[in-house]
């Protein structure tokens, strides 16, 4: 008596499944949640004048929520993007309208953040320890439903 073995290959062919092939990439990458922004630079932000300002430009057709693109800048360096001070700040998100529970987040390498929340007014605030400097901010947002609100925000370090 043999035993007997699985075939390697299905029975049926596997050709009636490649029209489907293209729709792969939306099923391995289950993409939602936050938005991670894009890689142009903000219209704005490039010097201390600018900062604890926003601008809001058209980004999307959603009814309930936006966009917060941050970026941080520093005058306690020469180099008013220094990683050392503006990366990986932390910071949280407050809804002044509602309440509800903060969000949390922290800036990115190059000091940039990046949430997708809901329409109204939100505080940022930003807390630090970089060295000797102690840093801390606090910013009001409006975020309008479909629209993208790009912030300048100073890290605010002392």
């Amino acid at each position: 008596m043999t035993a007997r073995t699985a075939p390697i290959w299905p029975a049926r062919p596997l050709l009636p499944l490649l029209p489907l092939l293209p729709l792969l990439p939306l099923v391995v990458c289950a993409c939602g949640g936050k938005d991670e922004g894009s890689d142009r630079p903000l219209p704005f932000c490039f010097a201390m004048s600018d900062v604890d300002s926003y601008e809001l430009e058209p980004y999307d057709d959603d009814l309930a929520s936006g966009q917060i693109e941050g970026r941080l800048l520093t005058d306690e360096s020469k180099d008013l993007r220094d990683p050392q001070i503006i990366a990986f700040v932390e910071y949280t998100l407050e809804n002044l309208d509602v309440g509800g529970t903060p969000q949390l987040g922290e800036t990115n390498i190059d000091g940039d953040l990046f949430e997708r929340v809901g329409a109204g007014n939100w505080l940022l605030r930003l807390v630090a320890t970089r060295g000797r400097f102690d840093c801390a901010n606090e910013v009001e947002l409006l975020v309008e439903a479909g629209m993208l609100t790009n912030a300048c925000i100073d890290v605010g370090c002392e």
